[in-house]
């Protein structure tokens, strides 16, 4: 499909790449087990080895029908922290709710955005909060933060990301907290 519409160059939307995921779970059947080692996933299987060189474990191969690609590499470390770098402006926090792999609403408990179909495209509407109007909350917290992993080599940020209310309520605050005492020179302990 060609588009018609061209949006200037300095209104298009800045990401750096993302080289892969950084795991506090996995699925078992049909639900998610928590773990309390750290785990990788990414396209990239040199990275993968660098994490297994560097924390232990084991690169191997990793599928998964919803990721994208869905053929990844993986490793369970021996693990539960590693050094990184926050990307400014890497933490999001959104009310959502998902099916069938998409995004079917994403909202701040005011405004909501929904997908809306534009020929083979969509593009997402905004509308007062569903969840509020509907008066039943049916979307849950997604925590996400970009980090950069300054120990292995550089293919982009990775993304770690949650769905509880602590990480919801806590995170924010903690990222905040690095954010400030990086500007003011402090260290962190």
């Amino acid at each position: 499909m060609i588009r018609n519409d061209i949006t200037p160059l300095h209104e298009l939307a800045r990401r750096p790449p993302e080289a892969g995921r950084i795991r506090l779970g996995e699925k078992t059947g049909s639900s998610m087990r928590s773990l309390d080692k750290l785990r990788f996933t990414s396209p990239d299987r040199s990275v993968i080895e660098q994490l297994a060189d560097l924390y232990g474990g084991q690169c191997k191969p990793w599928n998964d029908p919803k990721a994208n690609p869905s053929a990844q590499w993986q490793v369970h470390t021996e693990v539960a922290e590693v050094p990184v770098y926050l990307v400014p402006d890497g933490l999001s926090v959104w009310y959502e709710t998902w099916a069938h792999g998409g995004v079917q609403r994403r909202c701040d408990g005011v405004m909501c955005e929904v997908p809306r179909v534009v020929g083979y495209d969509y593009e997402m509407v905004q509308q007062n909060c569903l969840c509020r109007s509907e008066g039943v909350r049916s979307c849950r917290p997604y925590t996400r933060m970009q980090l950069i992993l300054p120990q292995v080599s550089f293919r982009g940020v990775w993304r770690l990301e949650t769905k509880g209310w602590n990480a919801a309520t806590e995170l924010p605050g903690m990222y905040d907290a690095i954010v400030q005492l990086a500007q003011r020179g402090g260290e962190l302990g």
